[in-house]
């Protein structure tokens, strides 16, 4: 009976059971100590699954005065032990071997399973490792711990045990391969060291930076507790298990249970909600009070006082609080309140009062402050710090002050001017916000053409609007003037807006150098300016990063967009559109790069911004979501893909229209529509899109020649080559001259124009093949996409030929760059299909290559160009 016990007290919490056992817990702590036994009781006996799990929670609030709870604990840990040891298989020995780790001994067992100190056995080199064997078993964990062991191979950092290895034993049971770190667990270090304040929050502060480093790299620890930390021998800590919980989150198989410590989990989390930064925030906080508390007794000394007890109140309710989007919003914030509490400075999560303010600054100063030295020299040091902040405030009270006096001026303008305009129409009822709004746009110059300063105030503020509808044609109108003159405006601050703002049109006019220019020289402004402009300065990063990474300077791009990254996340505690556009872009780059995976996880974090603003219909969200949508595409997961793309396209058209934005969803569905032969209806979007390109952002520009690339890949698929080339020779003309001919937009027509080449004239295919080849190795990883394509149809060139050992090895090469890309579906079938087929030189069809093309057929449709090639090569 005790066995079975043990082995339903680990059943894994379903959201439908976490709620009953929160209902539950809370009804019991409320009851007085003798019905709560017997309410235990009761439990025990009807659901014994159930009330194995309100006993390890209740006993985790810490409110059991008899102690009844603790020991209900303690004998279940016993039974779970005893019941290991009753059946086979029980521990494993010194010497025996989970895959390349010989186990020397046991170092712990509990519910999750056992840890074992382990050695290298393989003879490759000498290193001591901790070996965590999962209870259970699970068939996904391998491939699990394969997907993600580059994410967490990423995270290099001191106060973080690695994930070296792991694996499947030979009972079926998951293990896991950790850095052994020499040390106290912190609970155990706090028991016997009895750490001073002072001591306790550098410790935090150095938790704190270990997290927020995982963070950085897009892991979630997800188990923060004091039996994952160790403090070393040299005091350093070290965190343990980063990675564990949301692999164990993700096994499907029943029987891996769950990481989850209820005292220090987030209440989101006992409801079975996705793993997110939010959790590790909350169990910081949790930590932090652990550790400061006079709970449990027996750990942390009660003598202990703070003289800014409220100051670590307010960060503990801050990093704790119940909703999400109450606590801080990066590790960084916590962390940084925290150095503020060692230094003696004012924290943010509460306002200090100017006398709490007096009495930190004379912490900060013990010298001045006691000793005074005299009273000549505290008025000057007094009145010299007063006047160099003055100085100062007063020059951001300038900023501030002509910032405010712009917006209430424009704003009784513009107010004026729209009801000018609308009362000069002749349909006042039924005109539209953006009539409206082009209408006065028209007038603008005329009406305020003997005040040029607000004038240009005027036009650089609808240059705004028209780049946040999308329509850049109308921005140039407005912003020209304004970016092209040298002398600065009245306030520098507003030429500086203005000429990021035109960097912004020039770049998707295709005028990438122009716009660079134009990014550099508001950069150089704005920078300039005195105070601190983090929001300013992220921004202004964000937009000259994207035109660093369409010049081809990715490295550069991405400094940029990680430091506009950092620069947004601590703009704020709360989650900001700023924040949201900067996860965005810094994924755009990403994925441009060939970088699938951490592409999606940033694309993920900006839409679940968006969402926490509430505002996940807003045009940001929906190209985000646009672009996370041609992400799940390249992954395999064309079905999502396809959905977010038509969401998106049906809000666009009911909230905001037709815009380039629109256009470039439209373009997106249409590609996915070709591959499925679905071509009526992709013929529909594609002209929709082009036309719509045409009107909003011009017919020389990029996007223009991306519709083109598109449809030309609609009149192969339909085997109308004249059309197809017709589209092909002016996409690559346009990318040439806009964006140079080693970009990859031009790259990918150019291999367009090889493919229908290689039709008409297929004797000198092989050489423009290998030229292109070149040309995409030199630009290093954004080139390795079109290398795989370049690969696969110079493979089919050589094939038809009868070169089949060249055919074979190019077909390995597209294999493993698509796999090295980390891409799936149809794109990924292609390219085994291929390697499978050469590798017989053509000569039979095996079966691997029947189901391989079965699945093509799925993931396609039987009309798809590859699908009619594999059916027949010959013909084809």
């Amino acid at each position: 009976m005790k066995g079975r016990a043990a082995r339903t007290a680990m059943a894994r919490l379903t959201p439908a059971r976490r709620q009953l056992i929160d209902r539950l817990l809370d009804q019991l702590l409320d009851l007085p100590e003798k019905q709560r036994r017997q309410r235990l009781e009761q439990l025990a006996g009807r659901a014994p699954r159930i009330g194995a799990w309100v006993k390890r929670l209740a006993a985790a609030t810490g409110q059991d005065d008899s102690g009844l709870l603790d020991a209900t604990l303690r004998d279940l840990a016993e039974d779970a032990l005893n019941h290991r040891h009753a059946g086979s298989n029980n521990f494993l020995a010194p010497g025996e071997r989970l895959g390349r780790w010989r186990i020397t001994e046991l170092v712990a067992a509990g519910g999750m399973g056992e840890v074992y100190r382990a050695e290298r056995a393989d003879g490759a080199f000498e290193m001591q490792a901790a070996l965590k064997l999962i209870r259970g078993q699970s068939d996904d964990l391998a491939r699990l711990l394969k997907h993600e062991r580059q994410t967490l191979a990423q995270l290099s950092h001191p106060g973080i045990a690695r994930l070296l290895d792991g694996g499947i034993s030979k009972d079926g049971r998951p293990f896991l391969v950790m850095d052994w770190i020499d040390g106290q667990t912190l609970d155990v270090w706090c028991r016997t060291r009895q750490p001073s304040l002072a001591e306790i929050l550098r410790v935090f502060h150095e938790a704190c930076q270990a997290v927020a480093a995982a963070h950085r790299a897009l892991v979630v620890h997800g188990d923060i507790k004091p039996t994952n930390l160790k403090i070393t021998r040299e005091g350093r800590v070290c965190l343990l298990d980063f990675g564990v919980s949301q692999l164990l989150e993700h096994s499907h198989d029943a029987q891996t249970p769950r990481a989850l410590t209820p005292r220090f989990a987030a209440p989101e989390a006992l409801h079975g909600q996705p793993a997110s930064t939010a959790f590790d925030i909350y169990g910081l906080g949790a930590l932090l009070q652990w550790l400061t508390s006079a709970q449990p007794a027996e750990t942390i000394p009660t003598h202990r006082k703070s003289s800014r007890e409220r100051d670590l109140d307010a960060i503990i309710k801050r990093a704790t609080a119940h909703d999400p989007a109450l606590r801080y919003a990066t590790v960084d914030t916590l962390a940084d309140d925290i150095q503020r509490l060692q230094s003696n400075h004012p924290i943010r999560a509460r306002h200090a009062g100017l006398g709490e303010r007096w009495l930190l600054w004379a912490r900060r100063h013990v010298v001045a402050a006691i000793l005074g030295v005299t009273t000549l020299i505290s008025i000057v040091v007094g009145v010299t710090a007063v006047a160099w902040q003055a100085r100062m405030a007063a020059v951001e009270r300038d900023i501030a002050q002509a910032e405010a006096a712009r917006a209430n001026t424009l704003r009784e303008h513009l107010t004026l001017m729209f009801r000018e305009v609308g009362s000069l129409s002749e349909d006042t009822e039924n005109i539209t916000a953006r009539e409206l709004l082009d209408r006065t746009a028209d007038v603008a110059g005329d009406w305020l053409a003997e005040d040029a300063s607000l004038r240009h105030q005027v036009k650089g503020v609808l240059g705004e609007i028209m780049i946040a509808l999308g329509d850049y044609s109308a921005a140039e109108s407005m912003l020209s003037g304004l970016a092209s003159d040298d002398t600065p405006a009245d306030y520098p601050l507003l030429h500086s807006i203005a000429l990021l703002d035109m960097a912004q049109v020039d770049h998707r006019k295709g005028r990438i150098q122009q716009g660079l220019e134009a990014a550099n020289r508001g950069l150089t402004i704005l920078e300039a300016l005195p105070g601190a402009h983090p929001a300013r300065l992220s921004d202004a990063l964000q937009i000259r990063g994207r035109l660093l990474r369409d010049m081809g300077q990715r490295d550069k791009a991405l400094t940029d967009l990680e430091r506009a990254r950092r620069l947004a996340l601590r703009v704020s505690a709360k989650p900001r559109p700023l924040m949201a556009r900067a996860e965005a872009n810094l994924a755009t780059t990403l994925l441009l790069n060939g970088n699938l995976n951490r592409a999606a996880k940033h694309f993920e974090a900006a839409e679940a911004l968006w969402l926490a603003l509430e505002r996940g219909d807003s045009s940001d969200a929906l190209a985000v979501s646009a672009n996370l949508a041609s992400v799940k595409s390249q992954l395999g997961l064309t079905d999502e893909a396809e959905q977010r793309l038509r969401d998106v396209i049906a809000v666009r058209q009911q909230k905001y229209g037709p815009s380039g934005a629109m256009a470039a969803a439209q373009l997106n569905l249409s590609r996915l529509l070709i591959m499925r032969a679905q071509y009526d209806e992709a013929e529909r979007h594609l002209v929709r899109a082009r036309d719509t390109f045409e009107r909003f952002v011009g017919k020389d520009t990029p996007d223009y020649a991306a519709a083109a690339l598109i449809l030309a890949e609609l009149h192969e698929a339909r085997e109308e080559h004249e059309q197809a080339l017709e589209h092909i020779s002016l996409a690559q003309q346009i990318m040439t001259e806009r964006l140079g001919p080693s970009h990859p937009y031009s790259l990918q027509a150019r291999l367009a124009a090889i493919r229908m080449a290689d039709r008409s004239s297929p004797d000198d295919a092989g050489e423009q093949y290998a030229a292109l080849a070149s040309d995409a190795r030199s630009v290093g990883e954004p080139g390795k996409a079109i290398l795989a394509g370049i690969a696969c149809d110079w493979a089919r060139h050589e094939y038809s030929h009868g070169r089949k050992d060249d055919a074979q090895q190019l077909a390995e090469e597209c294999l493993d760059l698509r796999r090295q890309l980390g891409l799936g579906g149809w794109r990924l079938t292609e390219a085994e299909i291929l390697a499978e087929f050469l590798h017989t030189g053509g000569r039979e069809k095996s079966d691997r290559f029947k189901q391989l093309l079965e699945r093509l057929g799925q993931q396609t449709a039987p009309q798809h160009p590859a699908v009619r090639w594999f059916s027949n090569p010959a013909e084809a």
